[in-house]
């Protein structure tokens, strides 16, 4: 059975409790509890620990939930966090949202099935999340490496060398290497073969 760590920050006991005994209910995952009773202990353990998902009440004192949700959004830490409250309040899940919230649920109408389909949703997001990040990063840095040629490129109608942006004619080659991921590798053609080696070319195309 999947264990997930998580971090639940409330200041009132008696609301960690009830949510103690509903995480006992739920047998999809094990929950590995840890609580802050406070704001400045809930900080403390998030930079210091890690969890797979955090709980935050909004009323945290002369603190709130959002405070510490901002905290963790802008420290770059990717856990989930699932906002909780005592009223539905539209104006605090509309701010939950726009900061990045995964959940926000009000604790009257919490259940241990509501619960445990908030955490694995909350967390199933931010893995999917995460994996589009990397994808995305992995195309960016495979976008560097790319380097097209475009546009108009002069030419030197007899040599055939090209003129570079500095002023400068070089090889064709040179500047295609220079320009893009291209290696060469020289060989010969049959005509130029033919023309260059005569004696050689028709010596093999007899054999």
């Amino acid at each position: 059975m999947e264990e997930l760590r998580i971090l639940v920050v409330e200041d009132d006991e008696d609301d960690f409790l009830i949510l103690r005994e509903m995480f006992d209910e739920i047998r999809l995952w094990r929950a590995d509890v840890h609580w802050a009773d406070s704001f400045k202990k809930g900080l403390e353990l998030i930079k210091n620990q890690s969890f797979d998902v955090f709980l935050f009440d909004n009323r945290l004192g002369g603190k709130t939930g959002l405070e510490l949700l901002r905290i963790v959004v802008e420290s770059g830490i990717k856990t989930p966090v699932i906002i909780l409250t005592g009223q539905d309040d539209i104006d605090v899940d509309i701010s939950a949202m726009e900061l990045g919230a995964s959940d926000y649920m009000v604790k009257g109408e919490i259940t241990p099935a509501l619960l445990e389909r908030s955490i694995r949703y909350s967390i199933a997001q931010k893995r999917a999340e995460a994996e589009k990040d990397r994808l995305i990063k992995q195309l960016q840095e495979a976008m560097k490496e790319i380097k097209t040629l475009s546009g108009l490129i002069p030419i030197c109608a007899s040599c055939k060398k090209i003129r570079d942006d500095s002023g400068y004619w070089k090889q064709v080659e040179q500047y295609i290497e220079e320009h893009s991921q291209a290696e060469f590798s020289h060989g010969i053609c049959p005509e130029c073969a033919e023309k260059l080696y005569p004696e050689y070319y028709n010596k093999k195309k007899k054999n």
